[in-house]
């Protein structure tokens, strides 16, 4: 029984701070959630532990979206958007984790994801585009197309075509930066 209480908090906490971020009150978890606030502390000895108790939730997801990612894209558009779609909470989840860069933890899991992405997607992205800039400038402008991207996402308006003009746009703006030495095929 215990044990359902506590997954309950954690579950609850990590649709919190998807919304949220980590600065989620515990009392308005508790009110949302309908499990006594008495009980966090039975199972958590802080706030501080229950986020790393988040983040470690989060890298199962990760691993999750990962695998979803190499099983079900075959091309960026739609394929890809599909899964994120798909795994909606732990997206936002890991936007906040983008939004709150001050905490080291936050940001070494967001780009180390990001990171891991990449080389599923790599063999994708490089049919989208032609080039001939190095791997490092290529995976910079991967990261800055993805940050770009977590930044301006409206979780209010969460679906596959919000998504894919999110990119489009942001490519279309961004390209630029590149002086013409990335460009996407045209179809």
């Amino acid at each position: 029984m215990t044990q359902g209480v506590r997954q309950k908090w954690v579950e609850a906490a990590y649709s919190e701070f998807a919304s949220l971020g980590p600065d989620f009150s515990l009392k308005a978890l508790s009110e949302k959630s309908k499990l006594p606030r008495a009980s966090l502390y039975y199972h958590f000895a802080s706030k501080e532990e229950l986020l790393e108790e988040l983040l470690l939730l989060h890298q199962e997801n990760i691993n999750k979206y990962h695998s979803h990612l190499a099983k079900n894209v075959k091309s960026l558009i739609p394929d890809l958007y599909e899964v994120v779609y798909s795994f909606k909470e732990g997206i936002l989840f890991h936007r906040q984790l983008l939004l709150h860069p001050e905490k080291d933890e936050f940001y070494s899991l967001y780009r180390s994801t990001n990171e891991h992405s990449f080389t599923i997607l790599l063999p994708h992205i490089k049919r989208l585009f032609e080039t001939n800039v190095s791997n490092e400038e290529f995976i910079q402008f991967y990261h800055t197309l993805t940050d770009a991207w977590y930044i301006r996402l409206d979780p209010n308006h969460f679906s596959v075509e919000s998504m894919i003009a999110l990119a489009m746009e942001i490519m279309e703006h961004t390209l630029g930066l590149f002086s013409g030495s990335i460009s996407p095929k045209s179809k």
